[in-house]
């Protein structure tokens, strides 16, 4: 049936799924998806931070809670990082160097029992948005230069798929790799001579 999603079950194919019965597969980590994906994250955050620090003296980190403050206003730490997927500890210790360079406003909340600050951003940090919008949105493209926009929308797509599965990468399944499993053959080497 057409726009059925494969039955991921029926695409294994019937190898040993002990590593003893397979002396000669390994990890193929240029197509384990988890480690491609670590790469390319590290990659373009080590990246950005160069790009941010001397282009706006922030970092990453930095802009994107002020990215943040942008779109949904004034919040707290908690709900910066919960909603933005960042480390509650960064985004306290970015929250406090943005303070110091009077990106953003920090405020308890009156009457708060968790005692939360609630963090604001700045006329200042708001001008830091507004000029490295352009050039955010230049090296997004030249990033992406080369794809269509069906392929950044699978691309997309397939990204938003994996984050549904993380919860299910330790299920126990059929014995049997699927067809696309990342391995590899190996010779082995024999070992050294204590």
């Amino acid at each position: 049936m057409a726009g059925r999603p494969p039955n991921p079950k029926a695409a294994r194919q019937r190898l040993p799924s002990a590593a003893a019965d397979r002396p000669d597969l390994a990890i193929d980590f240029e197509r384990y998806i988890p480690t491609v994906l670590s790469s390319l994250v590290a990659k373009l955050r080590a990246n950005a931070n160069v790009f941010f620090s001397r282009a706006y003296g922030v970092s990453l980190a930095e802009w994107r809670i002020l990215s943040f403050l942008a779109e949904h206003g004034p919040a707290s730490a908690y709900d910066i990082s919960t909603k933005a997927n960042l480390d509650k500890a960064v985004v306290s210790r970015e929250s406090a160097a943005l303070l110091k360079k009077g990106l953003v406003g920090i405020e308890p909340v009156a009457g708060d029992a968790r005692n939360r600050a609630e963090i604001t951003l700045s006329e200042s940090g708001m001008q830091l948005l507004n000029r490295s919008l352009d050039e955010v949105l230049a090296r997004h493209d030249n990033l992406t230069a080369g794809l269509d926009h069906q392929s950044i929308e699978n691309f997309l797509r397939v990204a938003s798929h994996l984050e549904r599965r993380i919860s299910h990468m330790g299920d126990t399944s059929a014995p049997g790799y699927s067809s696309h499993a990342p391995v590899k053959r190996i010779k082995k080497h024999s070992a050294r001579p204590k």
